[in-house]
């Protein structure tokens, strides 16, 4: 399985100034590449493929000494990156069967990254990345340390307004898949983030509703600033630190929760969400992108591969409506927190309540992939 360790970066003045180059030399680069593509269609009306801008960039290579003098790994993840964003495009072009968003120009302020396809061209010791173009070794904070046998398959840098990182993806071993003994069914919510079969609560943090105050007076303040003014770049300095602080925050305590979550069961059972469609609603859009299902379930899938446990996804449907004992169907609204059933005379929590109906669902379904009938 492929993994992503994220370490911040100590460059030097001089590394710092050489990280901002050769960032500026891709954004260029994925600019050229990007003019090349439409003026091929416009012409000829066929497009031009990476491999086709990758057999270019290899003869460029020949002819511009700017170009052969950085790794030729970095530039092709600049056009691999330039190709995804096309695939995307005509992906979704496919299945909307409307305008999705052509892939655009970018300028300096939307360009902040760049990277190694392939971790061929550059060093790693342990400390410090080596390559071509960087002035001596840039040093890496180290603040965990590597799994013993990763195998670095590529990595890329990053800036943000707090500086440089480094995203190293590494392949490890897969563990085997350990016996099912406990199951948790897992009820996500936005009263109480998730509730568990096992009467476990997760409560929700909201942590964007805890900052909503001061983001909306860095907002205001903002609002306020002439426009191309040394006081408006540094007040929106001022607002893009919280909302980097906001998604530091909520990826942390993500983590946290996700990891505590797995270490108690050998299987959790979720229910396959249409986060998408349900983030469309006037009233709840801001709790439920505050609440991050998604990204949860997605740390949840990845934790689990890596120990060697169990995620199973189940449909959603009447998970909330059911009853856990007599399996009644008990319609009620968002508003109502408790499941009463007028059939058997179960009065429990509501989510407790879809908690225990997912964790049935979820034991059914991985009944039936066991015995090879999914």
């Amino acid at each position: 399985m492929i993994l992503t360790y994220r370490y911040r970066l100590l460059p030097l003045k001089s590394q710092h100034r050489a990280l901002e180059k050769l960032c500026e030399s891709q954004r260029e680069l994925y600019n050229a590449a990007l003019e090349e593509r439409i003026d091929c269609y416009r012409k000829t009306g066929k497009t031009r493929t990476y491999i086709d801008q990758y057999k270019a960039l290899t003869e460029c290579r020949h002819a511009l000494r700017d170009l052969r003098e950085l790794p030729a790994n970095l530039q092709r993840w600049t056009l691999k990156r330039l190709d995804e964003a096309f695939q995307g495009f005509f992906r979704r072009v496919k299945v909307r069967k409307r305008k999705a968003g052509f892939p655009r120009f970018r300028s300096k302020g939307r360009w902040r990254a760049f990277g190694f396809a392939e971790f061929s061209g550059i060093r790693f010791d342990g400390t410090r990345l080596r390559f071509s173009g960087m002035p001596g070794g840039l040093k890496v904070h180290l603040h965990r340390p590597l799994p013993e046998c990763a195998d670095i398959r590529s990595c890329v840098f990053r800036q943000d307004g707090s500086g440089w990182f480094v995203c190293l993806q590494i392949a490890v071993p897969t563990p085997e898949k350990r016996a099912i003994e406990t199951v948790i069914g897992v009820d996500l919510g936005l009263t109480v983030f998730a509730y568990c079969s096992d009467k476990g609560e997760i409560p929700n943090p909201r942590i964007a509703r805890r900052a909503e105050k001061e983001l909306r007076r860095r907002q205001r303040a903002l609002c306020r600033c002439q426009r191309g003014s040394h006081r408006r770049h540094k007040v929106r300095a001022q607002v893009a630190r919280v909302h980097r602080k906001i998604t530091n925050t909520r990826k942390s305590w993500l983590h946290t929760e996700s990891a505590g979550l797995v270490k108690r069961a050998d299987a959790i059972v979720v229910e396959d969400l249409k986060v998408a469609n349900m983030i469309r609603h006037p009233i709840l859009a801001r709790s439920i992108a505050d609440a991050s299902w998604s990204r949860f379930v997605s740390m949840l899938d990845y934790k689990v591969e890596k120990t060697g446990g169990h995620l199973i996804r189940v449909n959603p449907r009447n998970t909330s409506q059911e009853c856990s004992r007599c399996l009644e169907l008990v319609p009620k609204s968002l508003a109502v927190r408790t499941h009463q059933c007028p059939a058997c005379g179960l009065v429990i929590h509501r989510d407790y309540n879809g908690s225990l109906n997912i964790r049935r669902a979820g034991i059914g379904a991985e009944a039936l992939n066991v015995i090879g009938l999914r």
